[in-house]
This record gives C-alpha cells, sequence and structure tokens, in this order.
C-alpha cells in the first residue's frame, strides 16, 4: 500500500470537468488500495482563488485532504496585463517579471510548497496536476521523491512563457490525456517527450437502454463553463448567422454551466441554465440531438465523452487538436473551423439524422473501450508501479 501526494490547484468532488474532475477521480481510484493525501488551496472559485474551504486537514471517502490559504486573489485584468507583457518580451523576460505572472496566476499558496519540501519523505510518490499554475510549477523544484506531472497541457499563451520550458524537461515522467497534448508539450517546449503514460480520466456509463433509434431532438447543447476562453462569443455567432441563411426556427442551443466574464446574447433561441446537478446535466444530453464544444484549448473534454457514452453525436472547434484526435479515432463527430464550416456541418448532421445516430454509437464504443472506470483504474495502477520500482 504506497503512501501518494497528489498536488493540484482546486480539489472538489462535484467538479463538472477539467482538472478538477480529473484530480478527485484519480484519487478516488487511488485510495482504494493505497494511502491518498490531497495538498490543495482553501479555494473553490478558479476566477478569484478566494478562500472558502476551511484550511487544514480533513477526510473525505478515505482522502486526507490538506487545504492551504491563498495568500491574495486574483485579478483578471493585472494577470492578463502581465502575461501580455512578458509574452511581447519573448526570451528576455526575466524570472522576476515570469514569477510575478504565476503569482497573480495563483492560486499563490507558499505554505503549500513549504510542506511539500518539508514533509515530502511521508511520501513513497507524488503526482502533480495541472501545469499552469502557482502549487505545481512551484513544488516541482522541491521534489526529491518520485514523481509524475499529469500537466493537461493548452495550445496557449501562457505555455509560450519560457518559465514553462524550464520547468516541464523532458527528463520527467508524464500522465498525458491523448496523442494530440504530446505534440502540443513538443511543440513548446522544443523536448521529445521520453517517458509517459497516455491514460485520461473515466466516464460513468449512465445509460440504461442503448437505442438505435434516430433522434428527433431540435435541441443542442453545451456543457460547461460559459466564457470567451472557451470559444463561446465566436459559437453564439456562429450559430446566429447558421440560423439567419438557414431560416430554421426549430433549432436551439441550451447552455449547462455558469457564466463567467462576458455578456451572454439575447436570443430567444439560445438559453441558459446555470449550474445543473449531475442527474439534470444526463438527462439534458440525453434530450437533446447534439453537443458543440467550442473549445480551442482541451487537453482531453470530459464533455464530449459524457455525450458520446449517451450516443449522441458531437460538433467541435477544430482548433482543438486533443477533440479532432478524439473524433477522427472514434469517428463519433465532426470539426468546424470557421463561420461556413459550422453552417455546413450542422446542416449536414440535421439532414442527416440516421449517420448522425451512427456517429453517437460509434463514440459510446470509443468510451467504453478506452474510458469506463475499469480502463482508468487498470493504467493508474500500472503507473503507480512503475514509479514504486
Amino acid at each position: 500500500m504506497a503512501r501518494i501526494l497528489i498536488i493540484t490547484a482546486r480539489f472538489l468532488e462535484h467538479a463538472s470537468g477539467g482538472a478538477e474532475k480529473l484530480a478527485y477521480d484519480y484519487a478516488s481510484i487511488l485510495s482504494e488500495s493505497n494511502h491518498v493525501t490531497v495538498c490543495t488551496s482553501s479555494a473553490k472559485d478558479y476566477v478569484s482563488w478566494k478562500n472558502e474551504f476551511p484550511k487544514g486537514d480533513s477526510v473525505e471517502n478515505q482522502i486526507r485532504i490538506i487545504r492551504f490559504p491563498v495568500k491574495q486573489t486574483r485579478n483578471m485584468t493585472k494577470m492578463n496585463h502581465i502575461l501580455n507583457r512578458c509574452l511581447e518580451k519573448g526570451d528576455s523576460v526575466s524570472d522576476k517579471e515570469q514569477f510575478d505572472f504565476l503569482k497573480e496566476q495563483g492560486p499563490y499558496c507558499p505554505d503549500l510548497v513549504e510542506y511539500v519540501a518539508n514533509e515530502q519523505n511521508s511520501f513513497d510518490i507524488a503526482i502533480l496536476i495541472g501545469y499552469l499554475y502557482y502549487p505545481v510549477v512551484a513544488s516541482i523544484p522541491k521534489l526529491k521523491i518520485p514523481f509524475i506531472i499529469v500537466p493537461t497541457f493548452h495550445d496557449e499563451p501562457p505555455f509560450r512563457l519560457p518559465m514553462y520550458r524550464k520547468t516541464y524537461s523532458n527528463q520527467y515522467i508524464y500522465s498525458f490525456n491523448a496523442p494530440e497534448e504530446i505534440s502540443v508539450y513538443e511543440t513548446y517546449t522544443k523536448q521529445k517527450a521520453q517517458s509517459y503514460f497516455l491514460i485520461g480520466t473515466y466516464i460513468n456509463d449512465t445509460l440504461k437502454n442503448p437505442t438505435t433509434l434516430i433522434s428527433h431532438s431540435n435541441q443542442l447543447i453545451t456543457i460547461g463553463r460559459i466564457e470567451p476562453a472557451k470559444g463561446y462569443p465566436e459559437l453564439f455567432d456562429f450559430f446566429q448567422i447558421w440560423k439567419f441563411f438557414s431560416h430554421r426556427t426549430d433549432i436551439a442551443v441550451k447552455c449547462l454551466g455558469s457564466i463567467a466574464s462576458m455578456e451572454t446574447p439575447k436570443d430567444p433561441f439560445i438559453t441558459f441554465t446555470g449550474f445543473v446537478s449531475e442527474e439534470e446535466k444526463i438527462s439534458e444530453i440525453q434530450k437533446s440531438f447534439l453537443l458543440l464544444n467550442p473549445s480551442a484549448f482541451e487537453s482531453f473534454s470530459i464533455s464530449i465523452m459524457e455525450a458520446w457514452i449517451q450516443e449522441k453525436a458531437v460538433l467541435v472547434n477544430a482548433k482543438s487538436s486533443v477533440m479532432r484526435g478524439h473524433c477522427l479515432r472514434s469517428q463519433g463527430g465532426l470539426y468546424y473551423s470557421d463561420s461556413l464550416s459550422f453552417q455546413r456541418t450542422l446542416d449536414f448532421l440535421l439532414e442527416n439524422r440516421k449517420i448522425a445516430t451512427r456517429l453517437g454509437q460509434n463514440g459510446r464504443e470509443y468510451v467504453l473501450a478506452n474510458f469506463s472506470k475499469e480502463v482508468i483504474r487498470k493504467k493508474l495502477n500500472q503507473m503507480v508501479s512503475m514509479l514504486l520500482d
């Protein structure tokens, strides 16, 4: 029974997606046969990093959680200003300027890093989740015990900073979520990945009665945070342009998730539910025709897996090489790169519902073969065994 330390920026039981869900999934699976301790922040909201959870030790579902206070809240305007200044300087940017960005990016928890440095010998191995944030970047140089990084790399501006190239050496062991994430790593760091696993995370099979019936629903859905960084302004523009040219008034988009940092269109054919429960989310997926994911920055994409497990086709942003790769490997969806291709692919799926149904079935087979809990458990146990050898 190994003593495993997990380091991550946020740790939430009911995370809707992203690194937070992955961190909780890994901790839950590994705690079945190991002692798992999670070092994380006291923040619940990733936008402000406001301390909402009590600091200190607690135990939840056999997982020991140590929460550390965030020393400063995040100012997004200030953070973006520092980032832009750093990017303009390119490789000549100073370490101090990059640290200023990292500190503002947060969550700034120096007590967490100090704990890792001083108490690491109480653990056999460490797993660090999320490449972008302070707790992981600052902890890596302190670690002397075996560790693996689950970076969730994105093709995004901060990854261009020299600080990240320097931190994420190819001498380390990584666990990537998709083959395309390896390409992102190698492109940005200019290093060849040497030691790595391909794992991802699992999707619960909540479909009770798989069917071959063709969906006649006219509801399109999105799942997750509704914000500019996730591509929503572009998606709304594309949908409204499509609606104008198609003259269709029977197709609507329903967005499941909280709204952050953006104005939403006043359009009766685009509705917003706010945060929904897991049961409500599953129900909405089952009632929908297909799922849209407009994000260009994905390292896995829980939402398309959640749609596929319900046998729903997906239409995704081609700028995300990860989602494009999932669609090609699964034959479970299509992708668009601009307004015209959005119109053409959406028209095709609506006019060929039998094909859309087949895409959804292909997607389900892909998820069951690669991202069931049993598959992920086996891969995680192999990863831990390798680190312990």
